[in-house]
């Protein structure tokens, strides 16, 4: 992926509408010179090849244009009126709605995100009374914007994910049945504003347009197309509505259906919609007398969708309502829409609910689901490989991603894309390709998503050292690989919120930075949750809690290694990759840099690795198994070593894939070399090692506690006789806790302590006569206490 001096047209096409086919045009060539006829395309254009950079600039030169299929995902909004379109400009720009818009020499075109029930249409009033037309994906083109296209540039381009196109966009009515309907936008004068405004509200009501639609779409036509408001307020446009709406329902009852994003809504009986607000009917008490309307609620809840968990039997609804000038929408457990006691916390939402009108929410509810066919669709709770799909917050659109608390949902908000993966490789892994353990660092956030598919354990990649060496932004920048920079966590966590976290994100990983801010107890611990890949199992009144599950790698920081935190513990050591101080150069300049690309560029290289996973992973599993070989050869007899060889393995695995797949310049001598230094300096990873060291420390630290040419202190610890040192069971019993069993089995089987026969069975002790006494102890190699720097020979 090499930098280019210009965008190509390639580059411009697909960065609005990824996916489209370039078509040629005819343009201005051959002498035509009818706009018309320019427009046209130059052959057949619906399976046609899209043209590359090179095709594109020869016809372009020949006085060709290029047009873009509208492809999978992009929706095309048109308006061929330069004053009203530039009006519903700004007004998609006040109101934030994402989008790409494009000027042509007649209008405007919005290019927005597909939705469900989205039509294509042509020359229709939408809701704003200004004619539009529409295009869907795979029926039909647009003039693209290039250098001979005159009065047609691209003027707007979101950063952001493209939102659907908003409801007052909606097709209303043929403009050819009512071409004397105008409005008359901007208003600049006073003239006839009242009057439009109810001629407007009067026919949307009549073409079934709910209340609270017409409400808001009014409100945002009069925020932002009507210029003089002098003497015309909210309040009139208000007054304009439940005007209209009285006279579009004179004569008919209450009985009717409520129209919620262009579906029809049956409202069960005796319930209704008045002005916006839910209302029943109770009958009268006596013949002939008039029923009497109740108010219940000043919002009218719908449930728009219903979800079953792929994972266990659950069931969860969407539920939305009007709130002001927005729509307001909930993802429950449908125990919430059943239990008045549940659905009240939907006022901590903003719903009208309260212990006055949750009984009758609850039965309303209950008969909704009698009279309407509700949407059905699949949900998770969590993100990753569930059920053998791979679920993406950006990638997955046919099943609905739940999010149970605040922090889960700021976890899946987090999977946004910004840049492209050129851009990413350019600004940012260039920027660090030279520094290994930064590129490590980067790696295992692409590995964490495939050892599922690799039979990989969870496992720990940790960057530890002093302050100010680049930890925070290193981990900052193996996040972008996924998302934005909020998928960062601080340690600073209850272990049952980093299982929460971990279960949650499942096969992304999950980042924790700065250990400091953590208690001690959390991160010895957590070592081996995390490790076990499931939430300790845990008790309520009924039974047994759900138990949690993940498979991905946790990335972390901190002043201290994780190994350190569980110095006793000698597992710990072989479910962490430390890597030590300093993962990016002190070049200060080049980390203001990188900062700036974090905000720039994030989610998209993620995304182009899990299609090439997906596309590639049956050739590809196979040559794990060669890399692991070469890993678990290198770590030789280190039983720590040999576990963490499978980890080293997974990542440089992954470094193969992205430097052939993605072009990315992964020095992969480079990850050689780290393991080779984790091997020969890094004393963590070898816990029997570190354990005799502690011992042999504490003893030359207490010579008075071992019984030498002199009469010991209690406790006694150890004998040194003949120039051999014992260490009595005891004191290796108290010293290595729960650990003893498994460091004496390793340090016998290395040599470190000398092996003799008991009973035909092979043993690491030996009987000792000393002081008059005989003992049994633990003969140590002298050659390893020798090589350790400890010499325990005392003057008579």
């Amino acid at each position: 992926m090499q930098a280019v001096a210009t965008v190509s047209y390639t580059e411009k096409v697909n960065s609005l509408m990824p996916g489209a086919t370039i078509i040629k045009l005819i343009g201005y060539t051959n002498g035509n010179r009818d706009y018309n006829t320019a427009k046209r395309s130059a052959g057949k254009w619906k399976n046609a090849t899209s043209l590359n950079d090179e095709q594109i600039n020869r016809w372009t030169s020949a006085g060709g244009w290029i047009g873009a299929t509208i492809p999978d995902g992009r929706y095309l909004y048109d308006i061929d009126n330069s004053v009203e379109g530039e009006l519903v400009k700004d007004l998609l720009e006040n109101e934030n709605v994402n989008h790409h818009a494009i000027k042509t020499p007649n209008g405007y075109q919005y290019i927005f995100k597909d939705g469900e029930g989205l039509t294509q249409f042509q020359g229709y009033i939408n809701r704003l009374g200004i004619k539009s037309d529409s295009r869907k994906a795979g029926s039909g083109y647009i003039v693209f914007p290039t250098d001979n296209t005159e009065g047609r540039y691209v003027i707007t381009q979101s950063m952001a994910e493209l939102d659907k196109p908003p409801h007052y966009l909606n097709k209303v009515w043929n403009a050819q049945k009512t071409p004397s309907f105008t409005m008359g936008y901007p208003y600049e004068e006073t003239g006839s504003r009242n009057g439009d405004f109810y001629d407007l509200a009067r026919r949307l009501f009549k073409c079934g347009v709910h209340y609270d639609d017409v409400s808001d779409s009014l409100r945002v036509a009069y925020e932002n197309l009507v210029y003089n408001k002098d003497d015309f307020t909210l309040i009139e446009i208000k007054r304009s509505i439940d005007s209209a709406y009285q006279k579009a329902n004179e004569g008919g009852d209450n009985d009717f259906q409520l129209n919620v994003n262009e579906n029809q809504i049956t409202m069960p009986q005796p319930f209704f919609v008045k002005y916006g607000s839910l209302y029943y009917l109770k009958p009268a008490k006596k013949d002939g007398d008039p029923d009497e309307e109740i108010y219940i609620s000043r919002h009218v809840p719908i449930l728009e969708k219903k979800f079953y968990n792929i994972e266990r039997p659950q069931v969860f609804f969407e539920i939305s309502w009007k709130q002001g000038n927005k729509q307001v929408s909930e993802v429950v457990p449908a125990s919430t829409v059943a239990d008045a006691t549940k659905l009240i916390e939907l006022s901590n939402s903003g719903l009208s609910v309260h212990t006055g009108n949750r009984a009758n929410l609850i039965k309303y509810l209950d008969l909704y689901q009698l009279y309407n066919d509700i949407e059905q669709h699949h949900a998770v709770e969590r993100l990753g490989k569930v059920k053998g799909k791979f679920i993406h917050p950006v990638l997955t659109k046919d099943i609905e991603i739940m999010a149970a608390d605040h922090g889960e949902k700021q976890l899946r908000e987090a999977f946004e894309v910004k840049g492209t993966a050129e851009s990413w490789n350019r600004e940012i892994f260039e920027r660090i390709k030279d520094q290994p353990k930064a590129v490590f660092m980067v790696l295992s956030s692409f590995a964490s998503v495939i050892i599922n598919d690799l039979g990989v354990k969870p496992f720990i990649v940790e960057s530890s050292g002093g302050t100010s060496q680049g930890k925070t932004t290193g981990l900052e920048i193996a996040s972008t690989v996924h998302g934005n920079k909020n998928l960062v966590n601080e340690w600073n966590a209850t272990p049952v919120a980093i299982e929460r976290k971990a279960a949650y994100l499942n096969s992304f990983p999950l980042f924790m930075d700065d250990t400091r801010k953590a208690k001690k107890y959390t991160l010895s611990s957590i070592v081996y949750q995390f490790s076990g890949g499931r939430s300790k199992g845990r008790g309520s009144v009924t039974g047994s809690q759900r138990e949690y599950t993940w498979q991905n790698i946790l990335l972390s920081t901190g002043e201290v290694s994780l190994n350190d935190y569980a110095e006793n513990h000698g597992g710990a050591a072989a479910r962490v990759i430390p890597l030590g101080d300093e993962p990016l150069k002190r070049d200060y300049e080049m980390i203001v840099d990188l900062q700036q690309a974090i905000l720039d560029n994030y989610g998209a290289v993620g995304i182009e690795f899990l299609k090439v996973w997906e596309a590639h992973k049956d050739d590809l599993i196979p040559e794990f198994n060669r890399v692991k070989k070469l890993y678990v050869k290198k770590s030789g007899q280190n039983n720590v070593l040999n576990r963490l060889a499978e980890f080293y393995a997974t990542i440089h695995f992954t470094g193969e894939v992205v430097k052939d797949y993605l072009g990315l310049d992964v020095r992969l001598n480079d990850i050689v070399k780290l393991f080779d230094e984790i091997k020969e300096e890094n004393k963590d990873v070898d816990k029997p090692m570190v354990f005799l060291e502690q011992i042999l420390t504490d003893l030359d630290s207490r010579r008075e506690n071992i019984s030498n040419n002199f009469r010991a202190q209690d406790p006694l610890k150890a004998i040194y006789k003949n120039n051999q040192l014992y260490l009595l069971p005891a004191y290796t019993s108290e010293f290595l806790g729960v650990e003893e069993r498994q460091t004496r089995k390793a340090w016998l089987k290395r040599g470190i302590t000398i092996a003799t026969e008991q009973n035909g069975i092979t043993v690491d002790y030996v009987t000792v006569r000393h002081d008059g006494k005989r003992s049994r102890a633990i003969p140590l190699n002298m050659e390893y206490v020798t090589e350790l720097g400890f010499d325990f020979e005392e003057a008579s």
